[in-house]
């Protein structure tokens, strides 16, 4: 059973009575089309009844009185009905006036108090309360009405049913019978009507629930989408982006015969190495990234410098030392770059802090930097140059041996060489 202490929201409250009023209106006008058919019916019995001689007009019995009751009912019915007809609801939506629900309450009030005059009068004809008994459980089971409206109507049935039967029922059994059942029956009907009112309460509650958290998914789903459909669209400029500077990356390398390639296996050699120094997969995407885009930065330097085939000056040196700077400058813009600009400056520092553009030493040196200038180092000895041919792998593992120390971090390069040892 629902909690007795169940309330509707105060925001929801007119909603709810609204919802009861339409659904009572709903219920009591086709309860009484029923009744009306079956009210039709009854006065035809009720003529069989005077055909039969059981009543007269002139002589006030239980039968003549039933016949009055049944005409008056088919009166209030039909009442009822054209006044539902008048103020029938269109729709579903429509909005609910108070004529829907006095309406509502008029029709359970009537039925239950008409019951109780129809069974007050059967102890003329019967004995019975059973009409009572069907009026009260069938509008408790069929309209909504508020706890106190209820209360009312069924203390008020009971009153004139108590005064009703005392009044025209003489055998003192019968009437002990009627009393009791009488009592029971409204203490039920009530308890009836209280219990689906409150379900009723329930049902909506949870009904406002569900929608509630219907519009909170539904406001996800719909964030979740706008979320991806940035990301989807920040994906797609970042693969844009990535292509751009790549393809920027290679168009520079494609200015000198010499170069073409130079990136791409820097990345290479990176990338083995970080994985041989057992580098997470997010360390190992950083490196090859960053080794890609080493050398973005000579795209400032002049061909003349990049190409020279002698010996750079002093002056043309300081202009090629810039392009790790040039190349921060570039990518900082780039949103997938940002996790290794410091790579792209710091390439060309050295061990012993010998190095440019920042003098940095040991371990001040990003970690995957020294990677990077390592592999570095390792293409630029066994590739040709125009100054020089290429040399082996050999060759440019006793350079690096060379420089554990003074160039390169000893640990990396001691790591680069038992890996190629190992091969």
């Amino acid at each position: 059973m629902p909690s007795p202490f169940i309330k509707v929201p105060d925001m929801h409250k007119q909603e709810f009575l609204d919802e009861v009023a339409r659904l009572s209106f709903f219920r009591s006008r086709n309860l009484a089309l029923v009744l009306f058919l079956l009210n039709i019916l009854f006065i035809i019995f009720d003529i069989v009844n005077y055909q039969e001689g059981l009543w007269y007009w002139s002589t006030l019995s239980g039968y003549s009185k039933l016949f009055y009751l049944h005409v008056f009912l088919g009166f209030v019915l039909t009442g009822f009905l054209l006044l539902s007809w008048v103020h029938d609801l269109k729709s579903e939506d429509q909005k609910v006036n108070c004529w829907h629900t006095y309406l509502g309450i008029f029709f359970s009030s009537f039925i239950i108090i008409f019951s109780c005059c129809i069974s007050i009068n059967d102890q003329l004809l019967h004995n019975q309360i059973t009409v009572f008994i069907l009026g009260c459980i069938l509008i408790a089971a069929n309209n909504y009405m508020k706890p106190l409206v209820s209360l009312i109507n069924y203390t008020f049935s009971w009153i004139l049913f108590i005064l009703g039967i005392m009044y025209f029922q003489s055998d003192l059994d019968v009437l002990k019978g009627h009393y009791i059942n009488g009592t029971i029956l409204i203490v039920y009907s009530w308890f009836l009507s209280l219990t689906l009112y409150k379900m009723k309460i329930q049902d909506f509650i949870n009904r406002k629930t569900i929608e509630q958290k219907s519009k909170e998914v539904e406001a996800s789903n719909n964030e979740l989408i706008e979320i991806n459909n940035r990301l989807e669209a920040s994906l797609q400029a970042l693969d844009e982006s990535q292509n751009v500077i790549f393809t920027l990356a290679s168009a520079l390398e494609s200015k000198d015969t010499y170069t073409r390639g130079h990136s791409e296996r820097v990345a290479n050699y990176a990338l083995q190495l970080a994985h041989t120094l057992g580098l997470s997969v997010k360390d190992q995407e950083t490196v090859w990234r960053a080794a890609q885009l080493h050398d973005i930065g000579k795209i400032g330097i002049p061909d003349a410098i990049l190409n020279k085939p002698s010996k750079l000056n002093e002056k043309e040196w300081e202009i090629m030392r810039s392009h790790p700077e040039m190349g921060e400058t570039i990518c900082s813009t780039l949103s997938f770059a940002r996790d290794f600009l410091p790579l792209i400056r710091h390439h060309h520092e050295r061990f012993d802090g010998t190095g440019y553009p920042d003098g940095l030493c040991g371990e001040e040196i990003p970690f995957l930097a020294r990677i990077i200038t390592i592999a570095d180092a390792v293409d630029a000895i066994t590739s040709q140059r125009s100054y020089r041919p290429s040399r082996t792998i050999d060759y440019a593992l006793e350079e690096l041996a060379k420089g554990k120390g003074s160039q390169f971090d000893p640990a990396i390069v001691q790591a680069f060489i038992e890996s190629f040892n190992y091969a």
